[in-house]
């Protein structure tokens, strides 16, 4: 069987998928508030989401609160948050709006300062449910916590036209079953890509301790083991799926949570002001 093209000698792309999308981060879209009054603003933060998987958008001097990322999200035309069913009750999610902070509360379900791998939110949802994601910095770290992006429908795609085998592992409806940590006997099984409505590719690619992936059959393992190679090989840094970049006090990152996989750097935290960021997830894209 034909060995996949990795990430690092394949450059050009014969489907393109996020044609924006670059190893160098997108420049933030400056505005003066949250709801985004200005139409212009409102266009590139759409233009340069749907170029290239995702925006910064940035408010020089805010400290943003739960009611600006509900201003923002009605801005993009996002309509209501979406809480998954494991975070409904939480009191760390408040109004569909999670805050990610660490803490020593072993039942916060974002309480961790390591790393975290690249994945895709609401995995335990369908495959495209949850469209797009809003993150929103109250404050950074005190070192670290870089935000990591890796285009995985590119990496896909690339990976179907050069290893067609190994591609078809990732599209059964058993390929990746993620399984709940906070709530007992919750799994999903499911396609990590697929296409939505138009036609485009769609991914839940996530490489987390709760995932695992699962051949067609038995005797397919070694596809499937070449599809993950390629994918892990892919989301290296200096490879051109993957961009890394600091989301700093008053900047919102609106990404395609169904097209890119995200992950974190680890950091350390200032003890008086921890980091805090504001998430909220959304059935829609963005439209202006």
């Amino acid at each position: 069987m034909p060995a996949p093209t990795t990430a690092r000698t394949r450059t050009a792309q014969a489907h393109p998928q996020l044609p924006g999308f670059t190893p160098a981060p997108a420049r933030p879209v400056t505005a003066t508030a949250w709801n985004l009054p200005d139409p212009a603003a409102r266009r590139q933060v759409v233009d340069t989401y749907l170029a290239g998987g995702y925006a910064i958008v940035h408010i020089p001097g805010a400290a943003p609160t739960e009611a600006d990322l509900t201003a923002l999200a009605d801005a993009l035309n996002l309509a209501a948050a979406f809480t998954p069913p494991q975070y409904r009750g939480s009191a760390h999610t408040q109004g569909a709006v999670s805050r990610l902070s660490a803490t020593d509360d072993p039942a916060h379900p974002f309480q961790d300062r390591a790393g975290q791998n690249f994945h895709s939110d609401g995995t335990l949802q369908h495959l495209g449910q949850i469209a797009t994601t809003v993150m929103m910095c109250v404050r950074g770290a005190r070192t670290g916590g870089d935000t990591l992006l890796f285009n995985a429908v590119q990496a896909f795609a690339d990976l179907q036209d050069a290893d067609p085998d190994a591609a078809a592992q990732l599209t059964h409806d058993h390929a990746l079953l993620r399984t709940s940590t906070l709530v007992e006997n919750l799994s999903t099984a499911g396609p990590v890509f697929g296409h939505d409505p138009a036609g485009q590719w769609i991914s839940r690619y996530s490489l987390t301790v709760t995932d695992s992936y699962h051949p067609t059959a038995p005797g397919r393992r070694a596809h499937l083991e070449r599809a993950l190679a390629h994918l892990a090989d892919a989301a290296q840094p200096g490879s051109p799926y993957y961009c890394a970049f600091t989301l700093a006090a008053g900047q919102a990152l609106v990404l395609a949570n169904d097209r890119l996989s995200h992950g974190r750097t680890a950091f350390t935290d200032d003890a008086d002001a921890p980091r805090l960021l504001l998430r909220g997830l959304y059935t829609a894209r963005p439209t202006a």
